[in-house]
């Protein structure tokens, strides 16, 4: 099938006939796709004030034999008056070559193809088509012309100079930014406009983002179509995820709440903290002490009555005479609260060495209260290393070492991936 070619170029000083007496570029190129059987549609020629005369003979050549091409096929349109009298600016050149294509694109059907000629014009006019197609702005096929009188053996007068390799770079450079940075779902938008997808990637980048967002069953689907060619850990580790083991989730809100403060998002952070702090809190009380109690407001009375019958009274009167930070008493048979959760912990030596992180944590979860229920702003975290080491020793004692970030090493797969569709 012939796909019907538009024509687009600046006309420079030696359109049509250089100074050698030999065709300008602009009539090499169209004798050259004429040749190869290509359907010109349209020839559309590009002017300055210092190349108007230019313009109208290269039209009158275009129209007569050997070309034949019809009058109307032909414009000439001429560039604005700034670029006109700045002809040197790559930046007004490029502007204009996006106004000629913003113009073209109501008109242009699937099977046109754009030909630019980059050998036409000042230096910044014939760089300005390559400028647009490596930022992916449209489609185009970019065409060098040589001097024929400058040529080497073995060149070819007429080439195509396709800077998409270029665009690849630069599409490649944001991407693994936003990998870097977690952003499985632009990743994913910018991988989709360039030529480095594979099914795999995508893949991947979806499992990331459903993974991160806690949505396991979707992360899994992500991953099932591309299981033979994927690492199996990937899979393996939403197993436990999908069937709601409360280690497993804990260590995974672990791994995102690290997330977030590497990309210091710290409301985001403390939101994170805190309920991953009261769902420790809560995990050590009922699986590691054996005593259910409900964070329900509704289920308090009942709570409190398992407490008081617990360890023949000794866990109350432990309670009753507990004293928060400030010297203040706990709430007794109000709603179980995260002190309250404390201070039974506090009861059992078993969980001597991990009070103090406890405690300190505790300290941010306040600070998220006041973030969210007074607007306080958050725009970094004191002693964030501290801060760290106790969740991470928090963490140790619920579902063991938490070990490398899986999210981290699916960044690593996802990068060598995307180095080998270069």
């Amino acid at each position: 099938m012939i796909m019907p070619s538009i024509i687009l170029s600046f006309v420079g000083n030696q359109d049509p006939y250089a100074n050698t007496n030999t065709e300008g570029s602009v009539l090499t190129l169209v004798r050259y796709l004429l040749a190869e059987q290509r359907s010109l549609s349209r020839v559309m020629l590009l002017y300055t004030i210092d190349t108007e005369q230019n313009a109208i003979d290269t039209q009158a050549m275009l129209t007569s034999t050997p070309f034949n091409l019809a009058a109307e096929a032909i414009a000439l349109l001429p560039v604005s008056e700034t670029l006109s009298h700045d002809p040197v600016s790559q930046l007004l050149a490029a502007q204009e070559v996006r106004r000629l294509l913003d113009q073209l694109k109501p008109v242009l059907t699937a099977e046109d193809t754009l030909e630019c000629n980059a050998s036409s014009g000042t230096p910044a006019l014939k760089s300005a088509w390559g400028i647009v197609q490596a930022a992916g702005y449209a489609d185009l096929h970019i065409w060098q012309v040589r001097n024929p009188q400058k040529m080497h053996p073995g060149q070819l007068q007429v080439f195509k100079d396709d800077v998409n390799s270029l665009k690849n770079e630069f599409d490649l450079k944001v991407i693994k930014q936003q990998v870097a940075d977690y952003n499985y779902s632009g990743a994913l938008t910018s991988l989709e406009s360039t030529c480095l997808s594979t099914e795999s990637l995508v893949a991947l980048l979806r499992y990331g983002f459903y993974r991160l967002s806690l949505d396991f069953d979707r992360a899994y689907n992500a991953l099932a179509a591309i299981a033979p060619e994927i690492n199996s850990q990937w899979l393996s580790e939403l197993a436990p995820l999908r069937q709601k083991q409360r280690q497993a989730l804990l260590k995974e809100a672990y791994f995102n709440a690290l997330i977030k403060l590497k990309n210091q998002r710290y409301a985001e952070f403390l939101v994170m903290l805190s309920g991953l702090q009261e769902n420790v809190l809560r995990f050590l009380v009922m699986k590691q002490v054996g005593l259910q109690v409900s964070g329900k407001y509704a289920d308090a009375e009942q709570s409190w009555q398992q407490i008081q019958q617990w360890e023949q009274g000794k866990l109350y009167q432990h309670l009753q005479h507990y004293k928060l930070p400030k010297g203040r008493a706990l709430r007794l048979h109000a709603g179980i609260s995260r002190y309250t959760l404390i201070a039974i912990l506090d009861y059992y030596p078993q969980f001597a060495a991990i009070m103090q992180p406890l405690n300190e944590l505790n300290d941010y979860c306040d600070r998220r209260n006041a973030s969210v229920h007074e607007f306080e702003g958050v725009s970094e975290i004191e002693e964030e290393a501290k801060v760290l080491a106790n969740l991470r020793q928090v963490i140790k004692q619920v579902a063991g070492t938490p070990g490398t970030n899986p999210f981290d090493q699916l960044n690593q797969q996802i990068d060598q991936l995307l180095e080998r569709s270069r």
